[in-house]
This record gives C-alpha cells, sequence and structure tokens, in this order.
C-alpha cells in the first residue's frame, strides 16, 4: 500500500514537470510581432537561458543567417548581432528597413531551441529620415523626435552610436548624463523634444530618437537619424568689428543731423511767427495813429478858430494923455 501510494506520487510529479516543461516550451516558442518604420531601424534584445547556446540569427528558415559579431554597430552591414555571454543578452540590429525586409526571424542554437519574432515594417510619413544640425560648443543643443501615433504610450529613448554600439544615453524615465532631459508633452502632435545643455565636443556624433516595447522579448524601434555637429561659436573678425563700428557711427550721425534739422525747422517757424506778430502789432498801431489823426483833423475842420474874434476882444491899453510917452516919463 504504501509502496503503491510512492509510486502514485511520483508519478505525478513526473506528470507536472513534463506539463511545466511543455508550457514553458510552448511560451518559448510563441512568435512576438514587432511593428517597424521604413528607413528606421529595430533592435532586439533577448536574455537567454544558461543551458542555451545561440549559435545564429536567421530569417525565414535559414535562409539568411548571421553568426554573433564584436561590434552591433558595423556601418557597412544591415544586420549584426551580439552575444554578451556575461549575461546571456542577445542584440540584433536590423537597419535602414524596408518593407522587403518583413518577415519571420529566429535565433537558433546548435540543437532544437529556437525562438520567433515576426517584423512588420510599414510607411510612416512621420519617420524614418536622416538630419544634421549644428550646436556650439557650451551652447544648448534641442533634438527634435517624431513618432507614429500607434508607439504614443511606448517609452521613448535616444540613443547615440559609440564604442561600435548603439547606447541608450536617455530615456524617458532616467538618464545616464544629467545634462540631457526630455519633454513630452506635446498634446496630439506625436514628437518629443530632447534638450542637451553645456555642449561639448564629446557629444558630437550620431543619434536616433527611439521608443522601446516589452513584451517576452525586448526591442527598440529607431524612427529618425540625426548627426549632431559641434563647432566653436562664432567669432567676428576685426574687419566685421571694423564695419559695425563705423555703420553705428554713420547711424549716430545722421541720426544727429536729422535732430538738427528739425530744431533749426522748428526755431525758424518760431522766428517766423514772432516777425509775423510784431509786423501786425506795427500794422495795428498805425491803423490806430491814422484813426486818430484823422479825428483831431475832423476836430479841427468842424470848430476853426476865428482870427476876428480873437482881436476883437483884445483891448489896448488906456492912454492917460494925449502926451507922448517921453513926456509923461519926465512928470514922474
Amino acid at each position: 500500500m504504501m509502496m503503491t501510494m510512492m509510486m502514485m506520487m511520483m508519478m505525478m510529479k513526473t506528470f507536472l514537470f513534463f506539463t511545466i516543461f511543455l508550457i514553458e516550451g510552448h511560451m518559448g516558442d510563441e512568435a512576438v510581432s514587432v511593428t517597424g518604420v521604413a528607413g528606421g531601424s529595430v533592435i532586439f534584445n533577448f536574455q537567454y537561458k544558461d543551458k542555451i547556446s545561440v549559435e545564429r540569427f536567421c530569417r525565414d528558415a535559414d535562409d539568411e543567417c548571421i553568426q554573433a559579431q564584436s561590434h552591433l554597430w558595423l556601418p557597412e552591414e544591415k544586420l549584426t548581432m551580439t552575444d554578451n555571454k556575461s549575461v546571456n543578452y542577445l542584440s540584433v540590429l536590423i537597419r535602414n528597413l524596408t518593407v522587403n525586409d518583413s518577415g519571420t526571424y529566429e535565433w537558433k542554437d546548435n540543437k532544437d531551441w529556437s525562438k520567433e519574432v515576426k517584423l512588420v515594417v510599414q510607411q510612416e510619413p512621420c519617420c524614418g529620415r536622416s538630419e544634421e544640425q549644428t550646436a556650439y560648443v557650451q551652447g544648448t543643443a534641442v533634438i527634435h523626435c517624431r513618432y507614429p501615433k500607434t508607439n504614443h504610450d511606448y517609452s521613448k529613448q535616444l540613443f547615440k552610436e559609440q564604442n561600435g554600439s548603439l547606447e541608450a544615453i536617455f530615456t524617458s524615465r532616467e538618464a545616464s548624463d544629467p545634462r540631457f532631459s526630455i519633454n513630452l508633452n506635446h498634446g496630439e502632435e506625436h514628437f518629443f523634444t530632447v534638450t542637451l545643455t553645456n555642449v561639448s565636443r564629446h557629444d558630437e556624433g550620431l543619434y536616433f530618437c527611439a521608443a522601446h516595447g516589452k513584451m517576452s522579448i525586448r526591442y527598440s524601434l529607431l524612427f529618425t537619424e540625426i548627426q549632431l555637429h559641434v563647432t566653436d561659436a562664432p567669432v567676428q573678425s576685426d574687419l566685421s568689428v571694423l564695419i559695425i563700428t563705423v555703420s553705428v557711427c554713420v547711424i549716430l550721425l545722421f541720426a544727429a543731423g536729422l535732430s538738427l534739422f528739425v530744431l533749426r525747422r522748428r526755431c525758424t517757424k518760431t522766428k517766423g511767427s514772432k516777425s509775423s506778430d510784431q509786423r501786425s502789432t506795427v500794422e495795428i498801431d498805425e491803423i490806430n495813429s491814422s484813426v486818430y489823426y484823422s479825428s483831431i483833423k475832423e476836430q479841427c475842420v468842424q470848430k476853426p478858430v476865428s482870427m476876428n474874434t480873437v482881436y476883437a476882444t483884445a483891448q489896448l491899453p488906456t492912454v492917460l494923455s494925449d502926451s507922448d510917452p517921453y513926456t509923461l516919463a519926465m512928470k514922474s
């Protein structure tokens, strides 16, 4: 009886282990579907178990296969893969996507294990372009990133090509460099901006606007490629300084001359008005004088002085005697 129960327990454990194995195998074989943008790129990241030794990454049942390489970013290669064996982490980069790149891709080991991912490439008017931008040393660079509407809820990223790989220097959750900041508040316009302050020569390089998705594998969709050039701020030459100085002096002289001209015109108008007032006053005085003298003349004409009346009124002194004045004097 005891033996029978032990055998039944062992059979149940075996069945349970086998069931879990089948479930894990089925989940492991489940294909992941990812939608990329024509003209852009895509990065697949997959962490495998210790017992698996991934040999290659293939497209459409061994038609095109690649093996792991030392660098993920190889400008002359469209499809590259790296294998970080210290953390069992695979990364695959497919660049310059076209609609023809749509299909099924697989990671494979040297036995029967495989991991599928289905890639669908679509045309998007917002994305898939290459741009160039210039920033000045110790200045500020603002990178504008557009993305498809379907990726609105994805975590946003900014990659930079350096050290033979593509490194995520910024995500919407954290930044590897405090000089970077992100602004996601753009409503329905579907773009975000990344601001880089205190730009240095080291910041020059190739950047990628991206969005990050996560299912059974992690992936990043790269939408726009930006080549950032860093130069010194323009310095004005001695000739430029001279031209600017002369131009300012000419403008100041012209302004001064114009002010003097306006002031002189105002003074001339003021003097002219004063002279006119004086002339008007003189004319008024002359008119008043003429009127006054005319009235006097009229009075003279109306009341003439009679000479006869004067002579008639005057009386000669009375003569005391008929003697002459000399005799009268002697008598006295």
